[in-house]
């Protein structure tokens, strides 16, 4: 079987991994108060496919992790992080990298 080669690769250390899937929250969170809407569709989509997918690895000394985008995803969390970031009010990231490393590190090669 072959693989598609990822159209984007990111690699966030442990805390803006953190507050990346906190900004997913916000949009998934809001769909109890709100209704479902697009955003929250697209969040919690994103946020499955990272959690599933991503990957967490030690880089000199450093938790990171890896995340590997295809087609419009990397637009699609552009624009949800600048909403986000735009509705000026900050909130503590939560540990979910903890999550990302329970499937298992991988070494940076």
């Amino acid at each position: 079987m072959t693989r598609n080669k990822p159209d984007t690769e990111l690699y966030l250390q442990h805390e803006l991994f953190n507050s990346m899937i906190t900004a997913l929250d916000y949009f998934i969170g809001s769909a109890s108060e709100n209704g479902e809407t697009v955003y929250s569709q697209q969040a919690t989509r994103l946020k499955t496919k990272i959690l599933t997918h991503g990957r967490a690895f030690d880089y000199e000394g450093n938790a990171n992790a890896s995340i590997y985008f295809y087609g419009v995803e990397p637009a699609v969390i552009m624009k949800l992080l600048t909403i986000y970031i735009n509705r000026g009010e900050e909130e503590q990231p939560k540990d979910y990298f903890a999550e990302l490393k329970k499937r298992g590190k991988k070494s940076a090669e």
